[in-house]
């Protein structure tokens, strides 16, 4: 006979208390706010597929753990994206698989704001593995009813919002809408419940320091069934979008450290690591927790950036300057340029090869007042150029600037000095490049 242990009993009364069934605990939910919020995955410019294991509590036996695989795909046009979630949790001899698909849309809330709404359709399958039971009697008809039940699916359905802008996001999301009933039984004994609901609510901030350090806190807040809370906070500081480290704490009081690191563009792998507090130190042990996120890019995809048109309202005639459309990169032309501004792109002319383009570093200072016609944001340099040449591929000769309010950078196809000529512009350009809005730089 297998006797149950005293740190189990511990573990089920700190942790879960019984009432928080099963469910998401991402502890570096920042990394990837899609993972608790769908809709945020309309916010991204590009696809990426993110990864995470957690291990709690390794002193106790059969303590949860987390394997997650997450993919964001962005769709046809710059307002919809997709995604695919899958989850498998496992307690003592319980596990649990959890898979979505997700379809998103986002609203402009203006020229840097935007709001988003996602649904997610899925199952949910729950089986029990006897070789990991601890149990006082191996005869026991509620063991061995669970022990020969087959898998148990049910279907599940998610609702997610999400916001965001340069120096903030929120988001809010429920899962488990329609409650799904888990039903057992063997021979005369007969078990069901339901799962509870499980809501998320997420808020970060993005607050420069200089131009090479940012603060980022953020909290997630999660409930079951609107009775039962828990909590994760974090802060990083973050260098450059290429290290940060940071702090955490949870509502079991416990903390820790989480540090990240971009080894390339679009290659994110992060590790946090917590320690029970008090009493629960030595009873339960810490929690680890390994991340890797790897965009489309990366493994040479492409990204949902790029548009198509042309740059200048006087290409527009037919007789414009149309050099080179539609051939590929291999058959254009090749002429070198090292563009340091707009008007370096222009008198490059269309229809070349873009190999021949060199787009150095721009200066990170405040641009000249104006009106921008902007059609990408990036975080990166190296996405701006990769967004500049993509809209020239397009006939649509466009280039970069930094703002150090938001430490981001702006590619745009025309500059304006007055906002009546910007709507103009935006009129013509939002027929034939993707998400372009006005972006105005004041003295």
């Amino acid at each position: 006979m297998k006797k149950i242990t005293l740190s189990l009993v511990i573990l089920t009364q700190f942790a879960f208390s019984l009432k928080a069934q099963m469910g998401a605990r991402i502890d570096q939910y920042y990394l990837d706010r899609s993972i608790l919020i769908p809709a945020a995955a309309a916010h991204n410019e590009e696809g990426y597929f993110s990864t995470y294991y957690n291990k709690l509590f390794l002193d106790v036996p059969g303590a949860p753990q987390h394997t997650t695989i997450n993919g964001v795909m962005p769709g046809g046009n710059e307002n919809t994206a997709f995604g695919i979630f899958y989850m498998k949790e496992n307690i003592a001899f319980s596990e649990m698989h959890n898979a979505y698909a997700t379809y998103a849309y986002a609203f402009k809330l203006g020229s840097e704001t935007k709001l988003s709404l996602g649904i997610s359709a899925g199952v949910l399958s729950q089986n029990f593995d006897a070789t990991k039971a601890v149990y006082y009697d191996e005869n026991d008809a509620k063991i061995t009813a669970l022990m020969f039940s087959p898998p148990v699916v049910r279907a599940d359905l998610r609702a997610s919002m999400y916001i965001s802008a340069p120096k903030w996001y929120t988001g809010f999301s429920i899962t488990r809408l329609p409650s799904p009933r888990f039903d057992y039984s063997y021979y005369n004994y007969a078990a069901s419940y339901e799962l509870q609901s499980q809501a998320n609510f997420l808020l970060g901030i993005n607050a420069s320091i200089d131009d090479d350090l940012t603060l980022q806190p953020s909290v997630n807040l999660g409930m079951y069934n609107w009775d039962y809370m828990y909590f994760q906070a974090n802060v990083n500081l973050d260098y450059k979008d290429k290290v940060w480290l940071g702090l955490g704490l949870n509502h079991l009081w416990q903390a820790g450290f989480n540090v990240g690191v971009k080894p390339q563009d679009a290659v994110t792998v992060g590790y946090s690591f917590k320690i029970p507090d008090g009493q629960q130190r030595g009873l339960l042990g810490p929690i680890h927790e390994f991340t890797a996120i790897i965009g489309f890019s990366a493994l040479g995809g492409g990204s949902a950036s790029g548009g198509s048109g042309s740059g200048d309202d006087s290409d527009l005639s037919s007789d414009g300057d149309y050099d080179g459309e539609g051939v590929s990169p291999s058959e254009r032309p090749r002429k070198e340029v090292t563009a340091k501004s707009f008007e370096d792109m222009e008198n490059f002319g269309l229809g070349n090869d873009t190999s021949g383009i060199s787009l150095p570093p721009i200066p990170k200072l405040k641009p000249e007042p104006g009106h921008y016609l902007v059609t990408g944001l990036h975080s990166s340099e190296e996405k701006a150029n990769t967004q500049i040449k993509e809209l020239y591929m397009k006939n649509v000769v466009a280039f970069k600037f930094y703002d150090p309010r938001v430490k981001s950078y702006y590619v745009f196809v025309r500059k304006y000095t007055n906002e009546k000529d910007a709507n103009k512009g935006e009129f013509y350009f939002e027929g034939q490049v993707p998400r372009v809005w006005i972006r105005e730089i004041r003295e």
